[in-house]
């Protein structure tokens, strides 16, 4: 429906979208309303109480030099009455959503300790998943959303390929966004293993096996019921920099902590140059 304005606004020679970044916001919407009762474009600028938008003045002006047909005002409220109709519908279906999820609501509070997973993707993952005690372990539940690679033998050769996609797709859709949003974080570990996996397979494979890994970590939260913690006593503590103490002593495995803190992806080679 909002494509379908935007179109409309364009065939009239109207542009607001290249002043404003959001035409459905307040002072979007004022304009938008203003331009189907056809006002004049003074009265529609004075109208306008965002400071930040009224300093647009002059673009607005630019953008805003024709007035609407009745057809393309037809259109334009027919499409605003739709979308009200379908904000409706989605907010009875949040409302059912959050009914449903409070039972759970432990459950959701322990995905949401995990970066990257917020409500939404949170109640998706465990609403696609059901019951977590149904699966053994988190190998079986990765397998069972089809994250896990296909495995083929010939003679006594056993070849991985590409994972099996089987079982819901949308928890499969959900768990990459949520990898991609831990891509973006900082300093944590589930960063640091996207971007080793990233250096050697690429962007996508990375997306694919971080993916797999929150979830076998979301398995395991469940069952134990405890919450992720991203500073366990296996993470090496990270090395402190004195400024009024010079030389800085740093031995090897100490620069491969703080380089590896930073997300770098080491590789130690050998008196032959070989990895």
């Amino acid at each position: 429906m909002k494509n379908r304005i935007h179109q409309a606004l364009e065939s009239s020679c109207i542009k607001i979208s290249s002043v404003l970044s959001d035409i459905f916001g307040k002072s979007g919407r004022h304009i938008l309303d203003s331009l189907l009762e056809g006002k004049h474009i003074d009265e529609i600028l004075m109208g306008i109480k965002s400071k930040r938008v009224k300093k647009k003045e002059r673009e607005l002006r630019e953008a805003i030099k024709n007035s609407l047909d009745l057809a393309q005002i037809l259109l334009i409220r027919n499409c605003l009455e739709l979308m009200e109709e379908i904000q409706k519908r989605i907010n009875r279906l949040d409302t059912e959503i959050m009914v449903r999820i409070e039972r759970r609501k432990e459950d959701v509070k322990i995905a949401m300790s995990i970066p990257g997973i917020a409500f939404t993707s949170a109640s998706a993952i465990l609403a696609e998943i059901g019951d977590y005690r149904d699966f053994a372990n988190g190998e079986k539940l990765a397998a069972w959303c089809g994250l896990t690679p296909k495995v083929s033998q010939s003679a006594n050769m056993l070849v991985t390929g590409s994972i099996t996609k089987q079982g819901s797709k949308h928890v499969r859709r959900m768990l990459v966004q949520v990898a991609h949003a831990i891509s973006r974080t900082r300093n944590s570990k589930l960063k640091r293993f996207f971007l080793r996996v990233q250096a050697k397979k690429g962007t996508k494979k990375a997306a694919v096996a971080l993916a797999r890994k929150v979830l076998c970590i979301l398995h395991h939260l469940l069952t134990n019921r405890e919450m992720y913690k991203e500073n366990g006593n296996t993470k090496s503590k990270p090395v402190k920099f004195d400024r009024t103490s010079s030389p800085i002593q740093m031995t090897e495995q100490d620069m491969i902590n703080v380089l590896s803190s930073a997300g770098y992806f080491i590789k130690k080679m050998d008196a032959r140059g070989c990895i």
